[in-house]
């Protein structure tokens, strides 16, 4: 059955139709080509017109890993981030149960986040924490992981969205 992700705060539609995969996918492998597209991201997590949720923590905050040769490019918002006040990895203490999905389905119903100033070379990194508002009111919606630097996917914070039947 398909599915609609909605703004709790407004009811404006934030994706195009999803369907709900068991889980997220393995986060596929990237060499750091360039795209036929021109892009250089990552190939995307989830497949279009797909969603799943995420239990692991994402995004910010990052608390420092006890493991000092830690090293986790596999996770969104992650990718072997040094720690800035120490030697070592950071690893993300953000908001668990996510729903992930394409970035290609709610781009064009995803505004940025004045919020947040961070920038990458090929998109947002999404290290600042939820970069992207509803398009409809402004409400805080989610994460984009759109840069070069790690996973391709956008993750929307479980509160600020409902699932609907479209």
């Amino acid at each position: 059955m398909n599915v609609l992700l909605l703004c709790t705060a407004c009811g404006h539609r934030l994706t195009e139709p999803l369907r709900l995969l068991p889980e997220v996918p393995p986060r596929p492998e990237y060499e750091g080509r360039k795209n036929p597209d021109g892009s250089r991201h990552a190939p995307a997590t989830m497949p279009r017109g797909t969603y799943a949720v995420d239990p692991e923590p994402c995004g910010a905050p990052y608390v420092p890993h006890p493991d000092p040769d830690w090293c986790d490019a596999a996770n969104p918002g992650n990718a072997c981030m040094g720690d800035p006040d120490g030697q070592g990895f950071v690893m993300s203490a953000g908001p668990r149960d996510t729903l992930v999905v394409h970035p290609g389905d709610a781009r064009e119903r995803l505004e940025h986040n004045p919020a947040t100033t961070e920038f990458g070379c090929c998109g947002p990194p999404g290290r600042e924490g939820p970069n992207a508002v509803c398009g409809g009111c402004g409400a805080v919606a989610a994460t984009e992981f759109r840069d070069c630097t790690g996973a391709y996917e956008t993750h929307f914070l479980p509160e600020a969205v409902r699932v609907s039947g479209a």
